[in-house]
């Protein structure tokens, strides 16, 4: 009787998977893809191959971690992908025009730290949802850069400038867009686990109105978190312009970019539901995306079964978050996005 009273309640699954943190698993899988396309698929293994890779991942890498700042403090921010690009095209375009490198680039940069401070403003004072309030700025960065800027369909980058700079290989061979990205994920990862802000934003994403009670500057700790990703969606529309070394006016769309950051989010362990989540995660679900994409594209699929397969795959990682932190419970604490 007695050792049936002092026994411990059973662990369920759902509490032993949650206290585990998810990035490891994603690095294991990561790996296993990485074995499997070595042997399934020619040249995959080759060193230009996965130099190709570790950039590209980079790239989306970089605003994935803005994105997932966002996230932890129980926001969503879809204009990531309008800002990059847009300020890709249009860094481009205002120096084929006459300006200087640094004052496009510098140009660019104020009006991404504008945007997010125009998100975080609307959507902490104001209270409109994250959801219609990112989604009409990004289309209205890409739509108003394209109407007020751009003159041409296509845009290359200038060998001397310092948008190509950001391609070239760095130290010991370490591509120049993977050194800048280690540097954006090590920051982020001071960032959230010793900074004041970045706790606070954490415990904001986990229990908003007990962050608030507690007298944690909930307001503008959501304004620093879009001002941030909008910043780091800048850096990688960059980054990704300097990789390719060209970029085309004509086919604007942006959904492609925003789906590969939400996937890296959402598969590298960064709960929708707030407050959750790594940079490590977030590390390992930009290469997981990086070599899958890889994959897909070097087995010949039409974009048709390449897009069935993402999307197959980030609604698999969102039902498993979804099943990891039960809504119900979640919009107890704080309301939805």
């Amino acid at each position: 009787m007695t050792a049936a009273l002092t026994e411990r309640p059973r662990v369920s699954l759902r509490a032993r998977i949650g206290s585990f943190d998810q990035a490891y698993l994603v690095l294991a899988i990561t790996v296993a893809l990485v074995l499997v396309g070595g042997a399934t698929t020619a040249n995959f293994l080759t060193t230009g191959n996965l130099s190709t890779i570790l950039n590209l991942s980079a790239a989306f890498g970089i605003m994935a971690v803005g994105q997932a700042i966002v996230v932890i403090g129980k926001g969503l921010d879809l204009s990531i992908a309008g800002i990059g690009l847009g300020c890709a095209q249009a860094t481009l375009a205002l120096m084929n025009q006459g300006w200087g490198q640094w004052e496009a680039v510098g140009a660019m940069i104020l009006l991404a730290a504008f945007i997010g401070l125009v998100n975080g403003v609307i959507i902490a004072f104001v209270e409109v949802p994250a959801l219609f309030v990112t989604l009409a700025t990004g289309m209205l960065a890409i739509g108003g850069i394209g109407i007020l800027i751009l003159d041409q369909n296509v845009y290359t980058v200038p060998p001397d400038s310092v948008l190509a700079g950001l391609s070239v290989t760095a130290f010991w061979s370490i591509p120049r867009p993977v050194l800048i990205a280690a540097i954006i994920f090590l920051a982020a990862w001071l960032f959230l686990t010793f900074t004041t802000p970045g706790r606070l934003i954490r415990a904001m994403g986990d229990n908003f109105a007990t962050a608030r009670s507690s007298g944690a500057p909930v307001r503008p700790l959501q304004v620093l978190t879009y001002v941030v990703s909008a910043l780091l969606a800048a850096l990688a529309g960059f980054v990704a312009v300097a990789i390719q070394g060209s970029i085309q006016t004509t086919s604007s769309s942006f959904d492609p970019i925003l789906f590969t950051a939400l996937t890296v989010v959402v598969i590298g362990g960064v709960s929708l539901s707030g407050g959750r989540g790594t940079v490590l995660g977030v590390l390992a679900g930009a290469l997981f995306v990086g070599i899958l994409n890889s994959l897909l594209v070097m087995h010949g699929l039409s974009t048709a079964v390449q897009d069935l397969i993402r999307g197959a795959v980030l609604l698999g990682a969102i039902g498993f978050d979804a099943w990891l932190h039960p809504r119900n419970d979640e919009t107890d604490k704080s309301g939805e996005l």
